[in-house]
């Protein structure tokens, strides 16, 4: 089947792709689970378009230009400039010193917005979002606008569905639609074909775009994007919303509709009572013509007086001002005219992660058969970095009995196994694919131990339990020596009902409540330093054991470090 029959093309947009088995969608979007090649991939890009929300069209510089005359005040001054070349030919400073003012004040307003777009142009590309995607039977990271109809893709905890999904596999996977329906719960999805008659909020195997994943992880297929999806929907609905005024364009409006007002009356009465007194004086003839040509001249002059052709160079070169004092701080200003916004808030609310920090996270302490070892090194480059006890190298002798020591070998292979981040170098630089948490801890266990991806070849997992908000931890079961072991990690609180045992010198003992004091003391330690603290446990689990109990797979647990 041709790219021309899949999802974004307008004899699909009223696919039931809900009511569709898996392989009927495959067969629909001429895909596999081993998703598109990179030549198909391109061909429906290039067909379909970037994967992104249409804003509004952007408009010609010249309109832009004359937006900066569009003004009551702008209007005042330019009746003056008329008025006062009318009445007094052989004076042409004033009309040109009006006309010249609001000609700099418009070009360099133009000018100063005509950066602030391009900077934010620029920023626009460096804040485009990634996903992992199966391409050519490969995982790969690409920038979501680059997503096409057919690719497969993976959804975790925390990320924004990047477009609508049909889901083929779900791990306890949650997702918060209110910003599409409305509804304040989160929908729980399942991959299984949904009725015909489903509504959007009940159709369970479909991720919209837009929403956020809650909890758990997804594997799925793009049937829409761009503003072929039910956000693009209502997206279109919002294009033309005409942005509002700021309160310094409406104070100006306000200040040049009354200056106006005033100077027409005062023109006006001005130019009555002098005629009515030229009148009663006897004018007639000439003498009245020339009288009246003398008060509108006055008039004219009064008008002008009153008109502050200095006030909109004032404004802009203000302004500027307090645009370049923002870039020094690295603050961008779209339009001159909001520096005044932004200095009447009073409360600004912001996402901490990704705006304040870099979603980065690395591993700093590690507390492990009762001593707490400092974790140097930061990002994603596993070669960088070392273990150090009281800010002292460890030495190799030092580090080869480490890791053959039994809690050490459990722990770090706790960090390799119970987490699902891809940890490689792309054009010399090192990056990572996945929860930042899970990254933190597989760049960790490289450091310590060895490649995460090698590690978790020889130690294939049977089943997993992913990260939810009520449970507060992650686990995995996997083949290690020889035998079945279950690793979690999570929130310590939680862990201390279900953690019996601990390894103490080498051999796996109950937990005592010295044990729990001094893991309770290490925890107090590092909460005070502000790091989010992970515990790490595992435990054997018997062949006649069942791996889909989740209660009973989290009990019985051997703790292993913070």
């Amino acid at each position: 089947m041709h790219s021309a029959d899949v999802g974004n093309d307008s004899s699909d947009n009223d696919v039931l792709w809900h009511n569709l088995d898996i392989e009927q969608v495959f067969d629909k979007l001429s895909t596999s689970h081993n998703g598109l090649s990179n030549d198909e991939c391109q061909t429906r890009l290039d067909q379909y378009g970037s994967n992104e929300l249409e804003g509004k069209k952007k408009r010609h510089p010249v309109l832009k230009m004359i937006d900066h005359f569009r003004d009551p005040m702008v209007y005042l001054l330019m009746a003056a400039a008329i008025i006062a070349f009318i009445a007094d030919k052989e004076d042409k400073g004033t009309p040109i010193f009006i006309v010249l003012a609001l000609s700099l004040n418009a070009i360099f307003s133009y000018i100063q917005e005509r950066k602030a777009e391009e900077a934010m142009d620029s920023l626009k590309k460096l804040l485009v979002s990634n996903c992992v995607v199966m391409r050519d039977g490969i995982e790969q990271q690409i920038s979501t606008n680059q997503l096409v109809p057919g690719d497969i893709v993976w959804l975790d905890e925390g990320l924004n569905v990047p477009a609508d999904i049909r889901l083929i596999e779900v791990h306890q996977l949650s997702i918060d639609e209110s910003s599409l329906t409305g509804e304040s719960e989160v929908i729980y999805k399942d991959p299984m074909k949904c009725s015909a008659e489903a509504l959007l909020h009940e159709r369970e195997n479909i991720a919209y775009m837009g929403t956020v994943v809650s909890s758990g992880r997804a594997k799925g297929v793009v049937i829409s994007t761009g503003m072929q999806t039910k956000l693009g929907d209502i997206a279109s609905g919002l294009s033309h919303v005409e942005t509002p005024k700021t309160p310094l364009e409406i104070k100006l409006a306000s200040l040049g509709r009354f200056l106006g007002i005033i100077a027409v009356i005062t023109a006006i009465v001005l130019v009555l009572f002098n005629i009515v007194i030229a009148l009663l004086g006897g004018a007639t003839g000439p003498m009245l013509k020339e009288i009246l040509s003398e008060q509108f001249l006055i008039a004219v002059v009064i008008f002008v007086a009153i008109v502050p052709e200095g006030l909109p160079i004032i404004l802009v070169i203000t302004l500027a001002l307090g645009m370049q004092n923002m870039s020094a701080k690295n603050a961008i200003i779209s339009r001159m005219k909001v520096v005044e916004t932004l200095g009447s808030a009073t409360i600004i609310c912001t996402d901490k992660t990704g705006t304040l920090t870099r979603n980065e996270m690395s591993v700093r302490s590690f507390f492990c058969g009762d001593a707490v070892y400092e974790v140097t090194g930061s990002g994603f480059n596993p070669n960088v970095g070392e273990l150090r006890i009281d800010s002292k190298s460890i030495t190799e002798s030092a580090m080869a009995n480490l890791k053959v020591d039994r809690g050490f070998q459990l722990a770090t292979a706790c960090t390799l196994l119970c987490q699902n981040s891809i940890i490689r170098e792309d054009h010399n630089e090192w990056t990572a694919i996945g929860n930042p948490t899970d990254s933190a801890c597989a760049v960790f266990g490289w450091k310590v131990l060895e490649d995460g991806e090698l590690f978790r070849r020889k130690h294939p997992r049977f089943s997993e339990f992913t990260f939810d908000r009520n449970r507060k931890r992650m686990t995995t079961i996997h083949e290690y020596d020889g035998s079945r072991w279950v690793f979690s990690k999570g929130a310590i609180g939680p862990y201390l009902p279900r953690i019996t045992h601990v390894v103490d010198n080498n051999h796996i003992i109950p937990i005592s409540d010295t044990h729990r004091q001094r893991i309770g003391e290490v925890n107090l330690q590092m909460a005070t330093k502000a790091l989010r603290v992970i515990a790490l446990t595992a435990r054997p689990l018997s062949a006649d054991e069942n791996m889909d109990d989740v209660d009973s797979v989290e009990n019985g647990l051997i703790f292993l470090g913070l």
